[in-house]
């Protein structure tokens, strides 16, 4: 037979779980919300959303335990429960894809468990009977009210990446203005590309009557052009990026990381050809881009990771393709797209 107090154990072990499933729903009801509120505001890159929601859930799931014995890794750990099962709903619901699903992860992570232990901390100051402090739910609706005031901050930011190629100047240079036909296997692994950014197929120069433009192609149909803006054969090319509005198909990349938009583009690249002893050369790929967000304090090295694992890609697909056209000295390689020596 069940005795009362094991009955009322058992009723508060399930209110427990429901808090989490509880938190999850609401967590999945904000994103849906902050993803319909009109262009003045951030929406889901505001820090009303990507902010306070995690604080909630986590200060939800260790309000849900208010009954039972918390440890300060219970109130740590449990949250990351009830934020995972949100970012899987927003997955499920294509609500999001897995480009900003990886990349704001480690994020919403942190900050459920410091909503986590906030509550925590409240819970045992105020007793865990204090019912009002479920109001923290109402924190990202609150923080909203101000965020449509917050302008998005822009930073211009630089990666600059080399890499020694056993191939000289010129036969790097070939290989730069007329990258055609490329095959996932020849991309070293990346981190980039493992989260869901297209990989490139195509990047080649053409000569056209309003000057040298370089026309980029990526899977899932992403399709863009750099205006070259400045050349010296064999040592350095650099262009300016121009992007369409069919550049970038739907779903071909998650909106809020496109290339071009609101909170990112990618303004220009320049590459670096110096010819080393032995027929070498180090190639330098030197990208300029801009990150615009109210949270660039995390958009930031979130930007610069990605980039710079994007360039050595880029590095280890030229070095690949130069390494190799050297050993193919019988065939006759394929002239260049735009004019130069």
């Amino acid at each position: 037979m069940t005795t009362p107090a094991s009955g009322a154990g058992t009723t508060r072990s399930r209110s427990r779980w429901w808090w989490v499933l509880g938190g999850a729903a609401y967590g999945l009801g904000l994103r849906v919300l902050f993803g319909v509120l009109p262009a003045s505001y951030q929406g889901v890159m505001s820090s009303a959303f990507v902010l306070g929601t995690p604080f909630v859930l986590g200060a939800l799931t260790v309000y849900g335990q208010r009954h039972h014995p918390r440890t300060w890794s219970s109130m740590i750990v449990t949250p990351w429960i009830t934020v995972g099962l949100m970012l899987l709903g927003c997955a499920v619901t294509l609500l999001e894809g897995s480009i900003c699903l990886a990349i704001m992860s480690p994020l919403f992570l942190a900050l459920g468990s410091l909503g986590g232990l906030a509550m925590g901390v409240a819970l045992r100051l105020l007793g865990g009977h204090r019912t009002e402090l479920r109001a923290v739910a109402a924190l990202p609706l609150l923080l909203l009210l101000i965020d449509g005031y917050i302008p998005l901050h822009d930073a211009r930011q630089v990666v600059r990446r080399s890499m020694v190629i056993d191939a000289a100047p010129a036969v790097v240079w070939d290989e730069i203005l007329d990258a055609r036909a490329i095959r996932a296997e020849e991309l070293p692994w990346s981190l980039t590309h493992a989260i869901g950014v297209p990989k490139p197929v195509e990047g080649v120069n053409i000569a056209t009557p309003d000057g040298e433009v370089r026309y980029s192609k990526w899977e899932r149909g992403v399709h863009f052009r750099g205006v070259v803006t400045s050349r010296r054969p064999h040592r350095s090319i650099r262009w300016r990026y121009a992007f369409d509005e069919d550049s970038f198909p739907a779903g071909s990349m998650d909106d809020h990381v496109a290339i071009g938009g609101r909170y990112f583009d990618l303004q220009d690249t320049t590459l670096n050809l110096q010819p080393l002893p032995g027929n070498r050369t180090r190639l330098e790929i030197v990208a300029h881009y801009r990150v615009s967000s109210s949270i660039n304090f995390y958009a930031l090295p979130v930007a610069k990771l990605v980039g710079t694992d994007f360039v050595d890609t880029i590095l280890g697909l030229y070095k690949g393709r130069s390494e190799r056209a050297v050993h193919r000295p019988g065939i006759a390689r394929r002239p260049q797209s735009a004019n130069g020596t």
